[in-house]
């Protein structure tokens, strides 16, 4: 069962239930002072904070679980779903019973003589909208804020490999420098050597070891002065290799170097496209956000890998 986070809002619940519930008992009043001295102002504003602290606490847990099982970013239309179900639907269905419990139960009041069904609840349904759309509103705030952490985190520490493994060997990671991209576009990338290819890369994350299969690696790219790997499940890593040093270390049958800033695995390769001067632009999964080229030099090694 996954541990639910719910959101730090006590406070705030608290002091939105005090203030709608004086709103809702003082609604459509003629005479603030007349409702004050009725008989039923003391247990209206008890029951209207009631009613409004319950309400936005259930919200708050359903969300929060919400965002356990179901992130917006991941489920969208499915979260969607249920979100209106759990979070908008039940708590509306539960302030109606509430309310029909304490009017016409308790109180004794007939339903003629009720105006809350027909003023009070629609502002209550969209109350309960406006609580849910904050809760997205502040996921989305969230989760930009971790991507920028995490994003700041990556630059720091690089996520720099500890070992790589080939087979019985094990070879350690080359210190941290930036390599200056003074090769010209004819450069011929295919040049291996007789070093064992590796099988499981290492990455280092804060204190957390990740062997990441080479398989499961779509493409190596340069961005910036650093090395990215981007795996099949869209999960980055900034690696202290360049792309030089990783192309001797792969399986040529498997990566294929596409130009100064891509090694590409068969497999990313969703299409290719034919472009001028004899060109190629390679459309890879996961998807990159900018073109991925490859030369008039390069074309026929890239067609002639993909025959392999």
């Amino acid at each position: 069962m996954p541990k639910i986070s719910a959101y730090r809002d006590f406070w705030l619940r608290l002091g939105v239930s005090v203030l709608l519930a004086f709103f809702f008992v003082f609604l459509g009043s003629d005479s603030i002072s007349d409702i004050v001295k009725g008989k039923y102002f003391v247990a209206d504003v008890l029951a209207g904070f009631a009613l409004t602290f319950i309400t936005t606490s259930s919200v708050n847990i359903i969300t929060a679980y919400l965002d356990e099982q179901y992130p917006w970013n991941k489920y969208f239309a499915t979260r969607l779903l249920y979100q209106l179900i759990a979070a908008v639907a039940i708590p509306a269905i539960f302030v109606l019973a509430f309310m029909y419990t304490y009017l016409i139960v308790l109180l004794g009041f007939k339903k003629e003589e009720v105006q809350f069904f027909y003023t009070e609840f629609p502002i209550s349904v969209l109350f309960i909208l406006f609580w849910n759309v904050v809760y997205v509103g502040y996921f989305f705030y969230r989760e930009s804020k971790k991507s920028n952490r995490e994003l700041m985190s990556l630059k720091e520490q690089l996520f720099t490999l500890q070992n790589v493994k080939t087979g019985s060997d094990v070879i350690p990671t080359l210190p941290e420098k930036i390599v200056a991209d003074i090769k010209e576009e004819d450069t011929d990338f295919t040049e291996s050597s007789s070093t064992n290819k590796i099988k499981i890369l290492v990455a280092v994350s804060g204190n957390k070891n990740i062997p990441i299969p080479v398989e499961n690696i779509a493409y190596f790219y340069k961005d910036g002065n650093y090395t990215t790997l981007k795996t099949f499940q869209s999960e980055t890593y900034l690696l202290n290799h360049s792309l030089d040093e990783l192309m001797k270390l792969l399986e040529e049958t498997l990566f294929f170097r596409a130009n100064r800033q891509f090694i590409i695995n068969l497999k990313a390769c969703h299409y290719f496209t034919n472009e001028e001067n004899g060109k190629l632009e390679v459309h890879l999964i996961p998807a990159y956000d900018d073109s991925v080229i490859i030369s008039q030099k390069r074309a026929p090694a890239f067609k002639e890998w993909l025959n392999k």
